[in-house]
């Protein structure tokens, strides 16, 4: 019995994998997800770009108005007990493994990636590529390797708003392209 429930697990893991590859969309497939409760919890308006879940997605746990791009991983566990373990030749190591929370309103940059045992707060941006192993404090922005506080939510906001202000009245897509083209 313990043999057919470990092929059905790794089953539904690669039926869940296939859904992940085929669908596009991350508002859709984070619909998909929240509906099959994939994640422990996962809020209203969210947004998963990635196709790779967690070890344990059970670990994870988004508020609401999250926003995960493309290539984001979410490392719920270490294997560095497996290392200890042989080189001590004892059993005393574990395996640890830990949760991931993120707040609401919370967008993490692609191919970021986030540490167990860590929390992201409320009004939160993860820069592209950052490694973040420590908590991250509200309305701050992180970036780096390891991640350190590089900006603020508020300020990111404001300079947003600054700069979509050359686009008032303007096709936003043809402005970049015309641009993209006068200066190559």
């Amino acid at each position: 019995m313990k043999k057919l429930n470990k092929i059905l697990d790794r089953v539904k893991r690669l039926l869940i994998l296939f859904r992940m590859l085929i669908t596009r969309d991350g508002w859709k497939k984070a619909e998909w997800m929240k509906k099959h409760k994939i994640f422990y919890h996962m809020g209203e308006h969210c947004y998963y770009h990635p196709y790779i879940l967690p070890a344990e997605p059970s670990l994870v746990y988004l508020h609401d108005n999250v926003v995960i791009s493309t290539g984001v991983r979410f490392v719920t566990h270490s294997a560095a007990w497996c290392v200890f373990r042989q080189e001590d030749k004892e059993n005393r190591y574990i395996f640890r493994k830990g949760k991931i929370e993120i707040h609401s309103n919370v967008y993490i940059g692609a191919d970021a990636i986030i540490n167990y045992d860590v929390t992201i707060g409320e009004n939160s941006i993860i820069a592209a590529g950052a490694v973040v192993t420590k908590d991250v404090p509200s309305g701050s922005i992180v970036g780096g390797v390891p991640a350190k506080v590089i900006g603020s939510y508020e300020d990111a906001k404001r300079k947003q708003l600054e700069w979509q202000k050359q686009f008032e009245g303007k096709d936003v897509e043809e402005t970049i392209r015309r641009e993209f083209e006068k200066n190559n």
